[in-house]
């Protein structure tokens, strides 16, 4: 009896990143789908390869790639070209994609916030054609290195070694469900207090030289290179790669901390169809109707309060029947508001089926629709297949990008399923907006760092890019800004920073030529000024930095300097700012200051020790002098026109490690995305190994006159295809072996292949054993001999 799932807390949406066919980022995925790109190099079906030869059947040159996948920015992750070139591309883009994602979030920085890693990734093409046969030519094998840099086991666990990760850390493989299982994995732990935010995604990726398929008749695969799913004329789905990340946190701790919300996951459910289905690849009703509402119960969220569902929709002919019929189920209820339609969409036109990463894309579109009030249309949709019927249902569909409108949040459905049963659903809403939080400070600093001067400038250019864009940038959006530049990054050795007064300046300076700063190690501390000069610097400054209110009030109790003697005020103003300073992260060799003054700087260096502050400020006796003053590297003056925006930069683009989150105190500041860094990639890819010569060669297409050579080719075939070392030539393909219709349809594809004939794709269903397949293919091959 299925038991009720438990409700369990909203998780926010805080972050994302992906690559997707035709899209770097984030942003171009969405453009993409809202102007309804088909982003494949789809070209017509001419019955030849990839490398013009002849192929049997029809070939469709039709794939959905992410480009550059060869290259990948190893130095930045601190990985040797020579583990990066036998690494899994699968491992180096998803690193990379999940950076962003943090980046996104706003958490790439130091933090105190335990994070997790639940991702997975596609089939290891890689390893298959151009790791293994690289290291059996070189007699290497079992090579340790090669296992951890390709092995899926190892997926996580790199993702949380290369970015400081310490929550858990798990790799999920279930088949095309992959990364909405993982989605649903991070929730639950954070549901269960495991980890403060997760990361949750997938990444699939075919080779670079893959530009088409074999279309097979029922198989999987379109047969004219497009996707239509739920239409009448679709024919299947078109192979794809991509990769996607999300980063989640619990929302009540997003919305203390005024993270930058997507949109709120409500509820999910993951479940298997099990042995009720009539294959092992064959979808289920029942599967999917159930783990539908349990998602649904979980979030406490009725089907017509539902205004969104980004489907599976492979558009294949058993498939889309099979969701559609689910999805009646479970939301075609009488209790649905008139004129509230549920729109019904899938991305998969777009990109193609990215498999282990399908679910991360329908979630980020999904998530992004819920933010911005808007659902893409389905790409390639006409008219609906006739095995469902549209009209007795509330869904609509498509092909045009619709604006949302809803009274209340705005709710979506997203479903991923895999050829293994494994069904995922999460329910997610709109986040509500949080209230702009003004900043005292009228002048923002901009703080950046990068690996290197080229870097640090396309990462000036972005920004500037990001800012010269916006519609309008307000005070409080532009210190949102200036804060998650200071607390959400990570922080490297070449350094620019600049003091804004608003957007226009801040893109005028990001443009502007400048040569960085010299790092500097010493730093000097000048007091300058009169009482009253001093004093008055500190009245005008603790009215917009938290942080010299905090100071004054842990030397005396309180932070007002008026009513106070003047050499009292200016004392306390000119202490209260080096202690500021100390706290941002500064250290001074020395502290020089005017005759009035020196009995406060003496306390400063002596060891600041509070019992003995009063005295040193009664010896601070009335003086003219405002004290001389040296300027220089290093030295930092603290006089009337002292501003902590100016010398907080200054450190900065110097080499300290500013202490952002001290400088900003408990002004409530928020993270926002802005652009993620830009990685420069260099190639790292094998060569495709060469055929070798005599005994090390493959085996060769057997001679048709040898009936032995033919029976033990056919064997070794089935031993490719079902992973076993020897078979039984009497052994039966479905009763015996657990064959099924994808094991016999590449069987028979790979055998047409090397021999040259055409053959039934079905053949081992026709001829169930070895030895009658080898049969069959003799009296195939006296045939052509004989006509």
């Amino acid at each position: 009896m299925q038991q009720k799932p438990p409700h369990a807390p909203p998780i926010a949406v805080i972050g994302m990143a992906a690559r997707f066919a035709g899209a770097e980022n984030v942003e171009q995925y969405w453009t993409n789908l809202i102007e309804g790109v088909e982003s494949s190099n789809r070209t017509a079906g001419d019955g030849t390869g990839p490398d013009g030869g002849s192929r049997n059947g029809t070939f469709v040159r039709a794939v959905a790639q992410v480009g550059d996948i060869e290259s990948f920015d190893a130095d930045h992750f601190r990985i040797q070209p020579t583990e990066a070139v036998i690494m899994d591309p699968q491992q180096r883009v998803l690193l990379e994609v999940a950076a962003e994602a943090l980046e996104d979030a706003g958490y790439a920085g130091e933090h105190d916030a335990v994070v997790g890693v639940f991702v997975g990734s596609g089939e290891n093409h890689y390893f298959r054609e151009y790791v293994a046969p690289t290291e059996a030519r070189a007699g290497r094998s079992g090579d340790v290195r090669v296992t951890l840099a390709n092995e899926k086991d190892f997926l996580a666990p790199r993702l949380a070694f290369k970015l400081g990760l310490n929550g858990p850390a798990i790799t999920v493989q279930t088949g095309c469900a992959t990364a909405l299982s993982a989605v649903a994995l991070a929730c639950s732990a954070l549901a269960a207090g495991d980890c403060d935010i997760a990361l949750a995604g997938g990444v699939s990726l075919l080779m670079p030289d893959v530009d088409g398929y074999t279309y097979t008749e029922g198989g999987i695969l379109s047969a004219d290179g497009r996707c239509r799913a739920f239409d009448a004329e679709a024919s299947g789905t078109i192979p794809g790669s991509g990769a996607g990340v999300v980063v989640l946190r619990r929302e009540t701790d997003a919305q203390a901390a005024r993270d930058h919300r997507r949109a709120v996951i409500r509820g999910w459910a993951v479940n298997n169809d099990g042995g009720s289905r009539g294959g092992f690849t064959v979808p289920n009703i029942n599967g999917q109707e159930t783990v539908i509402r349990a998602a649904l119960v979980r979030a406490e969220v009725e089907p017509d309060q539902v205004g969104y569902i980004e489907a599976h929709g492979t558009g294949t002919a058993i498939g889309d029947p099979v969701e559609f019929e689910a999805l009646r189920r479970v939301f075609a209820t009488p209790g649905r508001p008139a004129g509230t339609p549920l729109v019904l969409g899938a991305v998969k036109p777009n990109i193609g089926h990215t498999d282990a990463a399908a679910g991360a894309a329908g979630l980020i579109k999904a998530a992004l629709a819920v933010e911005r009030a808007i659902v893409p249309g389905t790409l390639h949709f006409s008219s609906p297949n006739p095995e469902i019927d549209l009209a007795s249902t509330p869904f609509t569909l498509t092909s045009e990008t619709l604006p949302w409108d809803a009274e209340g949040p705005r709710i979506a459905g997203v479903s991923s399923f895999g050829l293994g049963g494994s069904n995922a659903h999460v329910v997610l809403e709109s986040a509500p907006a949080a209230p702009a939080a003004p900043s005292r400070r009228s002048r923002q600093v901009l703080a950046l760092s990068a690996r290197s001067d080229d870097e640090l400038n396309r990462m000036r250019e972005r920004l500037a890019e990001r800012l010269a864009a916006a519609t309008s940038v307000d005070d409080a959006e532009l210190a949102d800004i200036a804060y998650t530049l200071g607390v959400g990054r990570a922080r490297f050795a070449r350094r620019w920073a600049a003091v804004v007064a608003g957007p226009a300046d801040a893109v005028a300076q990001l443009r502007a030529a400048d040569e960085a700063d010299r790092p500097t190690a010493r730093w000097s501390l000048a007091l300058h000024g009169t009482p009253g000069e001093l004093a008055a610097m500190g009245e005008r400054i603790v009215s917009t930095e938290p942080l010299l209110r905090s100071a004054l009030t842990e030397l005396t109790g309180h932070a007002d300097l008026l009513g106070l003697a003047p050499e009292r005020a200016g004392a306390l103003a000119a202490l209260g700012v080096a202690r500021v300073l100390l706290r941002l992260g500064l250290t001074f060799a020395r502290v020089d200051a005017p005759k009035w003054a020196r009995p406060a700087a003496q306390w400063l260096t002596g060891g600041a020790d509070p019992a003995l502050l009063e005295a040193a400020l009664t010896a601070c006796t009335a003086d003219s002098d405002a004290g001389s003053v040296r300027e220089g590297a290093g030295r930092i003056v603290v006089g009337p026109s002292f501003e902590l925006a100016d010398v907080a930069a200054a450190a900065w683009r110097a080499g300290v490690a500013v202490d952002w989150a001290a400088y900003y105190g408990d002004e409530p500041r928020g993270r926002v995305p802005l652009p993620t860094y830009p990685f420069t990639r260099r190639r790292f890819w094998l060569e495709r190994p060469e055929a070798d010569v005599a005994g090390n060669s493959p085996q060769a297409a057997p001679t048709r006159a040898d009936t032995a050579n033919i029976t033990e080719f056919v064997e070794k075939v089935w031993c490719g295809v079902l992973g076993a070392e020897r078979i039984e030539h009497d052994a039966h393909f479905l009763d015996g072996l657990g064959g099924d219709s994808l094991h016999a349809v590449e069987i028979g594809a790979r055998l047409n292949e090397e021999l040259g004939l055409e053959l039934p794709i079905d053949l081992p269903f026709i001829a169930p054993t070895i030895e009658a397949s080898s049969t069959y293919i003799e009296q195939a091959l006296a045939m052509e001999k004989t006509s």
